[in-house]
């Protein structure tokens, strides 16, 4: 059947059909004559139930590990259960606060601090708490998806040793990898996402090393579905390291040049901008060739 038909059998639109495709989590097979799409009923199958566990909300990543048949529907189920009550209880919450401000005559400041203390009680905190740090894990695993970087046991030379380097790291750490292009910029999926690789050069004891930094070609796809406000946040706070290392490193600077009187003389201005452009690099250099090594 065709796109227009798997459309109305499963009541997902033909956008996100073309999207579950690119995803990997249904694989329709081609009319050799006119190289249309031609979805069969075991593809209807899988669109109806994503189409059901999206209405529940659970997430993509969750989904195909179901159609891959690396988790159990029942055991993918009871997880997101567990997270739909979670926010049942926060908004349980946030209700029971919204029928308290109803309940004010006005905006006195005593009023509002009832409330406010009520707000602030350790219980509360406790759930606020733990929805910023299940976001910020979904956040922080988006990020190690877009980009990673892996050491291969050997130099990379060639098309075949990329690949061989590629699927060495995949058997190593269990992922799904497909070669979809070989080549010394090879493109690649991991459990339906499509990544592209290319290969580094770095120095370990005056040694050249290869190093190899895989980028997934649609990283807004991986994103997690959060408040935009809330994606700013946790971004500034999973990159808080590199400020942090300027500064610590340049204070560090300050003070071994005798304090702010370093910026007495151009010399000293010099000396300072110098290991700042120093450790700037350094810090770029780590993020290309280190940062998120091995997917971790």
């Amino acid at each position: 059947m065709n796109i227009k038909q798997a459309e109305a059998l499963s009541g997902i639109t033909r956008r996100n059909i073309r999207f579950y495709e690119q995803e990997g989590m249904i694989s329709p097979s081609r009319n050799q004559e006119n190289d249309y799409r031609e979805y069969s009923d075991e593809d209807i199958q899988k669109l109806k139930l994503i189409r059901a566990l999206r209405m529940v909300d659970m997430p993509l990543d969750d989904i195909r590990n179901i159609l891959a048949g690396q988790t159990e529907l029942s055991k993918a189920a009871a997880e997101q259960e567990a997270r739909l009550k979670l926010k049942t209880q926060e908004l349980e919450t946030a209700i029971y606060f919204c029928r308290e401000f109803r309940n004010l005559n006005g905006t006195a400041p005593g009023d509002i601090d009832k409330v406010l203390s009520k707000m602030e009680a350790p219980e509360n905190k406790k759930k606020l708490f733990k929805q910023w740090v299940h976001d910020y894990r979904l956040f922080a695993k988006a990020q190690h998806e877009k980009v990673f970087t892996f050491l291969p046991d050997g130099a990379v030379t060639t098309p075949e040793e990329f690949t061989a380097a590629l699927c060495q790291y995949a058997d190593v750490h269990g992922l799904n990898l497909v070669i979809t292009k070989e080549s010394m910029y090879p493109e690649f999926t991991i459990d339906g996402i499509e990544y592209t690789a290319e290969r580094f050069y770095t120095r370990a004891c005056y040694v050249p090393v290869a190093s190899i930094r895989c980028t997934a070609k649609h990283p807004e796809t991986l994103e997690p579905d959060l408040p935009k406000s809330k994606k700013i946040i946790l971004k500034m706070w999973h990159y808080s390291w590199i400020p942090a290392l300027l500064i610590f490193f340049n204070i560090g600077a300050v003070i071994r040049g005798g304090g702010l009187a370093l910026f007495s003389t151009p010399e000293g201005w010099v000396v300072f901008i110098s290991i700042f452009c120093l450790t700037c690099t350094g810090i770029l250099r780590y993020i290309i060739f280190h940062y998120n090594e091995n997917g971790k």
